[in-house]
């Protein structure tokens, strides 16, 4: 029980520190910093497309690495505390100019995402290894999503206010101390079978064959992208949303973000149950149809009250897609170590960051033509009634269409599992 809770606490850091991140780096560049929040969305898409591929590399990389100490401890072990670092410094610029500022926050936003991915990828890649049994695997799921939530509430609904009340510079500090730390400690939870590292490792074009061989894989990364995608969209223009459609205080922000995560610490158990009782993929898929409903709930709020209770709703089924979505992967992953004699744990999380970071891209995408069509004036208090509506579209509208895509996807996994099952 120690293991797991030690090991499940890698979730807080990672968690705190990429959602801050995707809640408040951009609003802090474009709204305090004014830079231009077309130019720099530009600039993060030819990024996500580079990052992406240095997921892939890393993921295969990690598969292939030999040493006494493990396959995915050693990187950790070097890539914990830079991470936390960048994030320091990302909030931390000198005094530039806006051109230069760009070119800052590209740099730093590369060396995060860099030790994020190295981190996170060999630190999650423990876990199908380490739980094998349907039952544990839920369980220590839902444990990790308990620090997660942790660190998505100090992330998520506090980093905006923490930031204008002590200080951009002073919250990044706090944040990337605790985010490296909290890695760090699992480790102490985190162990690794031998075995593994003696079988001989596929080479990169046939690692890739095999894992779009598996359908199963295929189906949930398509889901899972446009999941994903929508709940990054939810932090980040959920910073917008409540400055400009729905003004909220310091105070009620934090409300509204904290809600959604509060519900969910006590819900993540419950999801857990509901994967045990039915399948990993007939409650995801129930949690996914609630967000969806959730979501239209923002095209029509007007009132700070109506926002902090669509953010408490909001938490259950965000719960369940913490809770389910590595469940399901490691389901994924399990199927194909039957399939190959292998576990590719690396080269499966780093095709899936292949696919979010491209997801990350087309948020980007989206956000650079909303800057651009829309009238958005960093400038004004008030914007005008298309940026406005833009904002409820983004946050209310679109999200939903995605997760309805998803549930499709999500129905052809569950139906792809069931053949692999009888077979």
């Amino acid at each position: 029980m120690w293991k797991m809770i030690f090991y499940s606490s890698n979730q807080l850091g990672v968690n705190l520190l990429w959602q801050a991140f995707n809640t408040v780096a951009v609003f802090y560049y474009v709204t305090v910093l004014n830079v231009p929040g077309a130019a720099l969305s530009l600039g993060l898409i030819a990024f996500g497309i580079i990052n992406a591929f240095f997921n892939l590399f890393a993921g295969y990389l990690s598969d292939r690495t030999t040493t006494r100490w493990g396959r995915r401890i050693p990187y950790v072990l070097v890539s914990a505390l830079p991470f936390g670092l960048a994030f320091y410094f990302l909030f931390s610029p000198p005094r530039l100019g806006v051109t230069t500022l760009i070119y800052y926050f590209l740099t730093l936003t590369f060396l995060f995402d860099f030790f994020f991915t190295v981190t996170t990828l060999n630190i999650m890649a423990l876990f199908p290894e380490m739980y094998q049994e349907s039952h544990q695997r839920n369980f220590v799921s839902a444990l990790s999503q308990v620090f997660g939530i942790v660190g998505l509430i100090l992330g998520v609904a506090l980093s905006k206010s923490l930031g204008q009340l002590i200080g951009w510079g002073a919250m990044a500090l706090a944040f990337g101390l605790l985010g490296s730390s909290s890695v760090y400690l699992a480790l102490f939870g985190s162990f690794e079978d031998p075995a593994y590292r003696a079988v001989p490792a596929l080479a990169f074009k046939d690692a890739i064959r095999a894992t779009f061989s598996n359908r199963q894989f295929v189906f949930y990364v398509v889901a899972s992208f446009l999941i994903q995608l929508v709940t990054t969209m939810l932090t980040t223009i959920a910073a917008f949303y409540t400055k400009y459609v729905v003004p909220l205080s310091p105070l009620q922000y934090s409300l509204f973000m904290g809600a959604i995560f509060v519900v969910a610490i006590p819900v993540s158990f419950l999801w857990a149950k509901i994967a045990n009782r039915f399948s990993n993929a007939t409650a995801t898929l129930l949690s996914t149809a609630l967000c969806a409903l959730t979501l239209l709930s923002f095209l029509f709020d007007h009132s700070p009250s109506a926002v902090i209770g669509t953010g408490g709703i909001l938490g259950l089924s965000i719960s369940g897609f913490l809770v389910l979505l590595n469940v399901l992967l490691a389901d994924v992953i399990d199927y194909d170590a039957k399939q190959t004699g292998q576990r590719r744990e690396g080269m499966y999380l780093g095709m899936n960051g292949f696919i979010v970071r491209i997801g990350l891209s087309v948020q980007y995408a989206i956000m650079a033509l909303f800057f651009a069509v829309s009238g958005f004036d960093s400038r004004r208090t008030i914007q005008s009634a298309r940026a406005i509506w833009g904002f409820r579209i983004l946050l209310g509208g679109l999200p939903v269409v995605l997760l309805i895509a998803a549930l499709g996807f999500l129905l052809a996994y569950r139906r792809q599992t069931l053949v692999a099952e009888s077979a």
